[in-house]
């Protein structure tokens, strides 16, 4: 099950697995705008100074998955239902994608791909129009756990209590649940 990411996923993950795109038992893949965005953002290179060091970490899929037109045609229509204010049913306001929350959606779809996101926007369309399944950050915590990817110990957890100070965006009840669980420690955030 390849797991495509956002911004947000990866930025709360990538300290907790350095490896989550370079050793292929994480199934982790990205887009290379999402690539851009975190390694050449101002925002993210101040916020995230542990970026740097970690960059070349970070890989992004081939122009030639990331770039079909099969990604194309479902970037197009993607855009048109944003545009045209398509309504989120869990909150009866229209949907507001960014470029890249749409080419991450457009992708994933193209490619059967599982979504992790911290975006509930971003889920909710992805769901709502196509059906696709979606991992919070926590989620994907739990899974590489319950897959022995990772062992949980207390700097993984100051990572954690890290994101929690920084306000970012908060993770299901049932994660946070099935985290405590499986590590014995409380999740950090809200």
């Amino acid at each position: 099950m390849l797991i495509l990411y956002d911004t947000s996923a990866i930025l709360m993950l990538l300290r907790i697995a350095p490896a989550m795109f370079t050793d292929p038992r994480f199934e982790c893949v990205t887009i290379r705008s999402i690539f851009d965005e975190i390694t050449q953002t101002t925002k993210f290179k101040s916020k995230y100074p542990w970026l740097r060091e970690m960059r070349s970490t970070i890989k992004s899929l081939p122009a030639s998955i990331s770039d079909s037109d099969k990604v194309k045609l479902h970037y197009e229509t993607i855009t048109a239902l944003n545009r045209d204010g398509a309504i989120n049913p869990k909150t009866g306001r229209p949907f507001d994608l960014s470029k890249e929350d749409r080419l991450v959606i457009a992708c994933a779809a193209a490619n059967e791909y599982v979504i992790s996101s911290g975006d509930s926007g971003l889920c909710d369309f992805a769901l709502h129009h196509f059906d696709l399944k979606t991992l919070s950050p926590l989620e994907v915590i739990n899974l590489w756990i319950a897959k022995k990817l990772l062992i949980w110990n207390e700097e993984k957890q100051a990572f954690l209590k890290d994101w929690a100070d920084q306000n970012e965006k908060p993770q299901p009840l049932k994660a946070k649940s099935l985290f405590k669980t499986l590590t014995g420690y409380k999740y950090a955030g809200s």
